[in-house]
């Protein structure tokens, strides 16, 4: 009896946890997509490599900045490959209320073009379709 005391409590409690509303409402769009074989910066440079830049439009209509931190960026390409940790240039974060821009660049395998682009920091999650280049 103890223990289904227990186990009803630990539920109610963690019932409590999480229904808390939360205030992320941001979305994301591509606005251009390319590729060249020698890359700018730190992108590109590998042997079997190109440099894929794409423009990213963040809308935040939540109360909470978008961290645009490179490791919450992926980017799945035309054949199933999954891109990570492109170089990100633009700003930090976007504010709540705000709308920015940013470039990220990937290192991405010959022959390949990136078709989806996922932003993911663990609690918040956004997806869009890259458009073809």
């Amino acid at each position: 009896m103890k223990r289904i005391l227990l186990l009803v409590i630990a539920s109610l409690m963690l019932a409590g946890c999480t229904d808390a509303a939360s205030t992320f409402d941001a979305s994301m769009s591509v606005t251009s997509a390319s590729s060249v074989d020698d890359g700018e910066g730190m992108c590109g440079y590998g042997e079997d490599e190109e440099c894929h830049s794409v423009s990213v439009t963040i809308t935040n209509k939540g109360e909470e900045e978008v961290s645009t931190n490179m490791f919450y960026w992926d980017a799945v390409s035309s054949n199933g490959g999954v891109f990570t940790a492109p170089s990100v240039s633009g700003p930090d974060a976007c504010a709540g209320g705000s709308t920015c821009t940013i470039t990220l660049n990937f290192d991405v395998t010959n022959g390949e073009t990136l078709t989806t682009l996922t932003w993911d920091d663990m609690w918040d999650e956004m997806e869009t379709s890259i458009p073809s280049y």
